[in-house]
Parts: C-alpha cells; sequence; structure tokens
C-alpha cells in the first residue's frame, strides 16, 4: 500500500511535530511538512498520531482454550485498541516451551496478518521450575523472551541459570513475582476490606520478597530482567534502588493497578471482573505507582490481557478466575488516568505505550515515527469518549472491570506494517 497521512499531530517519545507522512508498502516513506500525490490521503487534522503499542504481557489462550480467545479475535481487538504488535504468554495448555510450537504461533499469526504476535516462551518446561528449555532453538523459532508467567520459578539456582542462559542466547528473562506459599488461596489484597468481609487475602509481600530475589540476582550477574505487573510501593522501592545502582531491570505495571483499588471491589460487590493477580492495591500503592511512571522506575505499560468465559466469570468472587482483558482499554484507559490526570505527558505515553517495550525487547524500526522506521501507526481522538460494553467488546471476553466507565481517546485506525487494519470500528 502506498498512501498519505495529512495534518499529523505526531507523537514520540521526545517531541510532537505537525507534518505529513507518507507510507509505502510497510515502511515510513517520508515525514515532511507538505507532501502532495496522488496516493491515497487520511486527514488526519486536530488528531495525534501515535507510534503502534507494543503489549510485552499478553494471554491468548492459544493452544487450549479457544473459547475464551483465539488468534483472530486477540489480532482485532488488538488492533481495536491501537496494539500493533503483542507478546503473548505460555502458560496455555500445553504451554509454550518448545520451538514447534513457537513457530505455529509465529506462521498462524501471519496468515492472520492483523497484529504481530511474538511468542515468549517457558523458562521452564510446562513451567514447572525443575528444567530449563531450550533457548537457543526458541530464538532461533522467534523468541525474544522467556517467562513462566502465572507461576515464579521456586528454585533460586535454576532461575540463576535461566539468566546465564537467557544473556547467552540475547533473550529476555520476564519474570512473574510471587511467592506462592504466601499467596495460595487469596483472591484479593491484605487488608481492611479482605479482614471487614473474612476473605481469604494475598499479602503484598508475596510480590515484593521475589522481585527482591529475582532482581538480586540478576544484578549479582549483571543480566537484564524484566518485572511483569507490579503491583506494589514495595516491589518499586526495590526496583528503583537497583537502577540507582546501575542494575539492567526494566518493568511494567498495567491500567487496572493505576486505575482501581480493593476499594473498588467492594463498591462493586465483589464483581469477579475485578479479580485480578497480583491483585487490585489500595491508594497508597496506586500513588507510588504513578510516582514510578513519572520518574521512570515503572518503563512501559502493558495488559496482562486474561480473557475468560463468561461463565467461568460468574462464579462467586473467591473461586472465579483470575484476571480480566484489556487491549480495548489500553489506550484509553492510560490517557485517560495519567494524561488527563496531569501524571504523564502525551510523550511520555508514547515512551510507555510504544518507544520503552520496543528498546526493551530489542525491535529494531518499531516504537518511534521516523522515517525508515515500519509503518506501525495509531491515529487517535484525543477529544473523543466511549464506555466499554458487551456489545462494542471485539475480544471473545467481556470480563474487563472498565465496563461502563467513561473513557476519554478513541482509536480511529490502527495501521500494521503500512496496512490499515482498523478503521472506524470496522476491523477488516
Amino acid at each position: 500500500m502506498k498512501f498519505i497521512i495529512k495534518n499529523a499531530n505526531i507523537v514520540n517519545f521526545d517531541s510532537i511535530t505537525k507534518a505529513d507522512i507518507l507510507i509505502e508498502n510497510t515502511k515510513i516513506k517520508r515525514i515532511a511538512q507538505k507532501i502532495e500525490g496522488k496516493e491515497k490521503t487520511i486527514n488526519a487534522d486536530g488528531k495525534f498520531i501515535f507510534p503502534g503499542i507494543i503489549d510485552l504481557h499478553a494471554h491468548l489462550r492459544i493452544p487450549g482454550d479457544g473459547q475464551a480467545e483465539d488468534l483472530l479475535s486477540g489480532s482485532k481487538a488488538a488492533a481495536k485498541g491501537g496494539i500493533t504488535t503483542l507478546f503473548c504468554m505460555p502458560n496455555t495448555t500445553p504451554s509454550v516451551d518448545n520451538e514447534g510450537l513457537v513457530k505455529w504461533i509465529i506462521e498462524e499469526s501471519e496468515k492472520i496478518n492483523i497484529a504481530k504476535i511474538i511468542p515468549i516462551a517457558a523458562i521452564t518446561k510446562d513451567r514447572e521450575g525443575k528444567t530449563l528449555t531450550e533457548y537457543n532453538a526458541l530464538k532461533n523459532a522467534g523468541c525474544l523472551a522467556v517467562s513462566d508467567d502465572g507461576c515464579s520459578v521456586a528454585d533460586s539456582l535454576i532461575f540463576r541459570r535461566a539468566l546465564e542462559y537467557a544473556k547467552m542466547t540475547g533473550l529476555l528473562v520476564i519474570s512473574h513475582c510471587e511467592d506462592p506459599s504466601l499467596s495460595a488461596g487469596g483472591a484479593m489484597r491484605e487488608g481492611f476490606i479482605s479482614s471487614k468481609y473474612g476473605i481469604s487475602a494475598i499479602a503484598s509481600i508475596s510480590e515484593s520478597i521475589i522481585v527482591y530475589r529475582d532482581v538480586a540476582i540478576a544484578q549479582y550477574l549483571d543480566v537484564p530482567i524484566h518485572i511483569a505487573h507490579i503491583s506494589t510501593k514495595n516491589s518499586l522501592e526495590i526496583i528503583r534502588k537497583a537502577k540507582k545502582e546501575g542494575a539492567s531491570v526494566t518493568a511494567e505495571t498495567c491500567p487496572h493497578y493505576f486505575s482501581f483499588t480493593t476499594e473498588d471491589i467492594e463498591k462493586h460487590k465483589f464483581d469477579s471482573n475485578f479479580k485480578v493477580n497480583p491483585p487490585l492495591g489500595d491508594m497508597e500503592d496506586i500513588k507510588e505507582i504513578k510516582k514510578a511512571l513519572k520518574d521512570g522506575t515503572i518503563d512501559c505499560i502493558a495488559t496482562d490481557h486474561a480473557p475468560h468465559s463468561y461463565a467461568s466469570k460468574e462464579q462467586p468472587f473467591e473461586t472465579a478466575p483470575f484476571g480480566f482483558i484489556g487491549f480495548e482499554t489500553l489506550f484509553s484507559s492510560s490517557y485517560t488516568a495519567l494524561v488527563k490526570g496531569n501524571i504523564l505527558t502525551l510523550e511520555q505515553l508514547s515512551e510507555k505505550l510504544s518507544y520503552n517495550p520496543a528498546k526493551i525487547t530489542g525491535l529494531k524500526g518499531y516504537g518511534e515515527i521516523k522515517e525508515g522506521n515500519f509503518a506501525d501507526l495509531i491515529i487517535v481522538d484525543l477529544e473523543k469518549k466511549w464506555s466499554p460494553s458487551q456489545e462494542n467488546i471485539v475480544s471473545k471476553s467481556k470480563n474487563t472491570p472498565f465496563l461502563g466507565k467513561e473513557l476519554q481517546g478513541v482509536v480511529e485506525y490502527t495501521i500494521n506494517n503500512g496496512n490499515i487494519v482498523f478503521e472506524n470500528e470496522d476491523i477488516r
């Protein structure tokens, strides 16, 4: 394809500029004040153009549970949310722990050709924390990262070996930080509300104690590590200190951790759409997460998109599965809470959603709108508002705490490798 985006307010991690953009085939061919031609044009006057969003943390339930989500429905939901590249976690049935499954996911997603899907393979076989997977074969198959997401690697020596082999093969280790002996059986964050209602709870230290261990081992070995879905202020203190000491540690959080607290669980009468792991924290956690986003302690925002069937989420709060969807609300929930909330600038939001994820995973030619880069862009109306509903959610699953919430900032177009894959609510 070849087309021109006119009058674009281009939002990169370090600047906002107004210009026209010429897209030819898969690349950004030219950026200039005025580009004329007979090509198709998109008038973006008054709109803002961001690099395509890169989501470092998602669950597509494939292989294993196509009823909750599959590669096609997940790709469509991602495109609606402005996500052009997503990394899917290996906690599937069977686990993505071999090169055959990695290649299959990549090949199937390329056939769909809506979003780039990059599998994250397991650190250990079957995510059991015992035997390392074949890192070199996984890297050659197309993996950029490994994680036992949903589980921490309990054995510290095995985790050390994982980091060492990851460094040798150029893979990034993404750590799920949770001590199961401190979280087992819990349904929400330990605190006043869990005590008030007698609900089994998860102590915040179950996250931070593993953050400390994993960061300490990575720091000792001088190996990069990425910490997934940070939710507590104590974890942030550990990461902030390590970064000041020069450790190669990066971290992500998710929109729900700066949008909701345990009080929302009570307010919504223990709706299981508010049940997630790590669990929602308190107002002090939200305050510290926003501070960490602003000062750079948290490098990026991911979804932890976790679809579940309607029937499974209709269970009582304590027995319902953890997690909810996040693709379609990622941009608008982040813009509403952080930019409209005067926490981040537009440039900083672009950095958290696109530039830093590309940098962390080593994706060259993505995360920034500049000549020669791949044409992964989203056109956003920052004035438009919307409310997620059962009717307008594209994902197979509808489980989100943002149902009925007014959000600002609507993705009008998603362009992936020069192809328009989402346009005005109509996904091709």
